[in-house]
This record gives structure tokens, sequence and C-alpha cells, in this order.
């Protein structure tokens, strides 16, 4: 994590970040997300604890709802970390041997709650588009982080909106006769020098 900038996702850390007033990129359904399974792509998988917007309220931090959508596109999942753990010959047995070994991303679940394997994949000859879409500020600075209910109800806000704006996306790529083809994208990107 480190060598991208990455700090490992808990309270403590949030805290300094947003004390120290630096800007914090937080991907609330972590591995599981990142890492998902065949048919998962664009599946949210939050927790249910709300900390981040608890934190966020106590440092007056407005919350930036990012949606973003290709990268499941780009490639086709052969073996899902699931399936990888199955394999026989020992392994699915080194595969999670290794999964048990990785530290959590998360500081209050185990290993067994996080599948660091990467799903096998076989990346497209072109990847498709990627479409990012920014929601709706959510201001804290009117919100106590004392709050349950209140930071619960944001919390949620804020996952439907992602919801919500993933549905958006993948219903205006529709429209985009370049989304998925990614030679017909190409060929245009090279005849009139635009993408």
């Amino acid at each position: 994590f480190n060598m991208f900038g990455a700090v490992k996702v808990s309270p403590r850390n949030f805290y300094r970040l947003l004390q120290t007033n630096q800007s914090v990129l937080l991907f609330p359904g972590g591995v599981k997300e990142c890492l998902h399974g065949k048919g998962q792509e664009y599946q949210l998988f939050w927790p249910e604890k709300t900390d981040f917007v608890r934190l966020a309220a106590k440092f007056n931090a407005t919350i930036v709802p990012l949606s973003a959508i290709g990268a499941a596109d780009s490639a086709n999942i052969l073996l899902d970390p699931s399936e990888l753990l199955q394999l026989p010959f020992g392994i699915g047995d080194n595969l999670a041997n290794f999964t048990s070994s990785a530290s959590s991303a998360r500081f209050d679940e185990g290993n067994d709650d996080e599948v660091f394997i990467p799903p096998l994949a076989l990346p497209k000859p072109f990847a498709a588009r990627h479409y990012f879409l920014f929601g709706k500020p959510y201001d804290t600075s009117d919100l106590d982080p004392k709050d349950q209910a209140a930071c619960r109800e944001i919390y949620k806000s804020i996952q439907d909106e992602v919801n919500h704006d993933i549905n958006a996306l993948l219903e205006a790529r529709k429209y985009d006769p370049y989304a998925l083809d990614g030679i017909k994208r190409t060929s245009y990107q090279k005849l009139f020098g635009k993408s």
C-alpha cells in the first residue's frame, strides 16, 4: 500500500489525514470491490460502519462521491478468487496461505473477510472507455459526529448516490458508439485525432 501513497484503512489514519488538512481518497468497498468476482462488477460492498462520515463531520470535511465504470469491462475474468482457491495440486492451498499471511487492509476485519487474490483475467485487446462522475458534495460542517442516526443517514445517501451514478454512467455508455468497441474507437482517434 505504502508504495502508492496509500495508508491502511483505520479511523486513526483517517483522523490523522483529516487533522492535517489533507485530501483523502477513500474506497469504502476496498478489496472486495477491487478484486470482485464474476458477475459482481459495479456492485458496492460497503461495510455497515459509518466511521468515515463521523470523522469527516468532526473536521467539517466535504465528502465528494465518485463513481466510475470501465475497468471491469477491460478484461475477461477467467477464474474469480473463490474459484482460484479451489484449484487442485496445492495451487489453491498456496493461494489461501498467501491471503492469510497478507495483512488486512481494514483494521477491524480479519483476513477471512478479505481475499487478497486478484481474479485470473485476460485483458481485452482494447480497453473499454472509462467514465467518471463526481456526485454532489456533502458538507458535514453542520453534522454532529456524535449523532449516529444522522451520520448513518448521510452514509446511506452517499452510498445510494454512488449506486445511482454508476447506473447513470452505465446507461449513458449505451449511447456512446465507441464505449466498448476498441477497434472502432482507435480507428476514429487515429483518423480524426480525437478521443
